[in-house]
């Protein structure tokens, strides 16, 4: 902890001091009042009602410009408490955090792929403490083109609550945080072909699979981006990537006020012949500006589930949305200049589990802003496939938050 946050000081001081720097950040506390699922309780050994869950995040993102290069990193630090994390006499599920924490902390694994740890992370009867260096790269322009090494956000793909095309970092649309990105250990280099085509080609471990002790797992990946024309763009991904291969690609049509869109992605079993499916996500979407205050949003998709995969206490089979097919309509409206409200569904046609999320959000004036924000399970469908939708918890909460 002491060397992590030394390095971290370190920076931002030499940030601070440089000619040309940049320094911004955030940071949201949050208040959440919880109500557990029966079927979890009975079914799942989360056997709690009621809790609150308090939570206090921040970033400090610092930046320097050294002629054709530069160097950027990012401290992430997040603190939450509540009786969850301290089970007191189950005798199945033992003394471990009841699984909401996970859900509450999404994302949970703040460095997707890595080989360098330069993490904190502690829990401690009801609470937890986390501090990392989830962004810290040496980038150089060469000739048009650019190199990365160190530890880097990847980001491109175009689903907000489902993104398989990217597997370096989650969506976070179905969470009350914002500002919360994954990093990922190792080298990145984009290729400018021509003004339309760009191809980004990425070298990256993990040694978060096997342990820190054991030996690295690669991930060899590259993703083109086509502009084929105005308003045609087609993005293709290929390589290899958490001991699967793996293709798939996306298209986007903008309109003058809307946007449609598609991803594909295909996964082989697992190379290292650990038991495995191969797996397809699908993703469908369309996004438009209906009226100056009216945002509407819709995906809809598929994401095959691994029927080899292991089944555990902390592990109930699904891989990252609790449902096979899903189908989202979100609406964003402004009611005033400074009042703007969310509603968000999320319904899995297959098993009728249906999600219901609402946020209004308030403009404090001076970079500050606060949201109350719900959740509940509307119908829970038959969750004999997708046992992860019993975790599902009836919330609501306060979030305050500053940027700077």
């Amino acid at each position: 902890m002491r060397l992590l946050t030394l390095i971290a000081l370190t920076l931002f001081t030499s940030v601070a001091w440089a000619l040309e720097a940049d320094i911004s950040g955030n940071v949201e506390g949050q208040w959440r009042h919880t109500k557990n699922n029966e079927e979890a309780q009975e079914d799942l050994f989360q056997d709690w009602n009621e809790e609150d869950f308090y939570l206090l995040y921040g970033n400090l993102n610092g930046k320097v410009e050294l002629n054709n290069s530069r160097i950027e990193a990012n401290w992430f630090v997040r603190y939450s408490q509540s009786q969850l994390y301290e089970p007191q006499n189950n005798p199945i599920w033992g003394d471990r955090p009841y699984l909401a924490t996970r859900i509450f902390t999404f994302p949970n694994k703040l460095v997707a792929r890595d080989i360098f740890q330069l993490q904190y992370n502690k829990q401690e009867g009801n609470h937890q403490t986390e501090s990392v260096l989830n962004k810290f790269y040496y980038e150089w322009d060469w000739d048009g083109n650019r190199f990365m090494v160190g530890r880097m956000y990847v980001n491109y793909g175009l689903g907000e609550i489902f993104n398989p095309l990217n597997p370096f970092n989650q969506p976070t649309g179905l969470t009350s945080i914002q500002q919360v990105a994954q990093g990922n250990d190792g080298l990145s280099f984009t290729f400018y072909v021509n003004e339309n085509h760009t191809i980004q080609f990425l070298l990256l471990g993990d040694k978060s699979i096997e342990g820190y002790d054991g030996q690295i797992d690669r991930t060899l990946w590259a993703h083109g981006e086509i502009q084929a024309s105005d308003k045609l763009q087609l993005d293709y991904v290929v390589g290899e990537d958490q001991n699967r291969q793996k293709l798939g690609g996306q298209i986007a049509y903008r309109f003058e006020e809307a946007m449609v869109f598609s991803q594909v992605l295909y996964q082989s079993e697992n190379v290292k012949g650990k038991p495995s499916d191969n797996l397809w996500d699908v993703l469908l979407g369309y996004d438009q500006q209906l009226t100056a205050k009216w945002h509407l949003r819709f995906e809809g998709g598929y994401q095959k589930r691994d029927l080899e995969q292991e089944v555990s206490a902390d592990n109930f089979g699904d891989r990252f949305l609790p449902t096979e097919y899903f189908v989202a309509f979100a609406n964003v409206f402004e009611v005033h200049p400074l009042f703007k409200v969310s509603a968000t569904i999320v319904n899995d046609i297959k098993s009728g589990f249906t999600y219901l999320i609402g946020k209004g959000t308030v403009d404090l004036g001076h970079n500050m802003e606060a949201e109350l924000f719900g959740y509940t399970p509307a119908a829970k469908g038959d969750s004999a496939d997708n046992p992860a939708q019993k975790l599902v918890t009836t919330d609501f909460g306060l979030a305050l938050r500053a940027f700077f």
